[in-house]
């Protein structure tokens, strides 16, 4: 995992006549050859919180929390066995299996498909919740920035 302390790149947008402010504070999380040397997929922390840079194969690189919505477990993590994998651009997390759009952080298909059915009846499972997603962009220069 990656650790980021680099100074935001602050930009701030007027919208509209009523003056409403949108401000962006892009991070610099890492480079794109970092992202595919991991094999598309990269922790990094950044202001305190775990994020997954993920390459979907599509020429975007997005930004996600590395926590599933349902246990909190890493969807990215130091085991062999907590290595979610992108799929259809979705990041599948590997203890339940659950996809999530990469883009809207919104589930796709059945949620904890591989939990016993009685858990899936209401005993015990979650309810779905979208994983919380960040804008990210890559410059030029081929370094990742994210909005967080």
């Amino acid at each position: 995992m990656l650790t980021r302390s680099s100074a935001p790149v602050s930009r701030c947008e007027t919208i509209g006549r009523r003056n409403l402010n949108v401000c962006c504070a892009w991070t610099k999380a890492a480079s794109k050859a970092e992202v595919a040397g991991k094999g598309g997929r990269l922790v990094v922390e950044l202001k305190g919180q775990r994020v997954l840079l993920a390459d979907a194969g599509d020429g975007n690189i997005y930004a996600v929390s590395n926590k599933c919505s349902h246990l909190g477990l890493p969807l990215v993590g130091k085991t062999a066995l907590l290595q979610g994998k992108v799929v259809d651009k979705c990041i599948v997390c590997p203890a339940h299996n659950t996809a999530y759009d990469l883009a809207t952080g919104q589930v796709k298909g059945k949620w904890c498909p591989t939990l016993p059915e009685a858990l899936s009846e209401g005993f015990g499972l979650t309810p779905k919740k979208p994983l919380p997603t960040f804008a990210s962009r890559v410059t030029e220069a081929g370094e990742i920035e994210v909005d967080i």
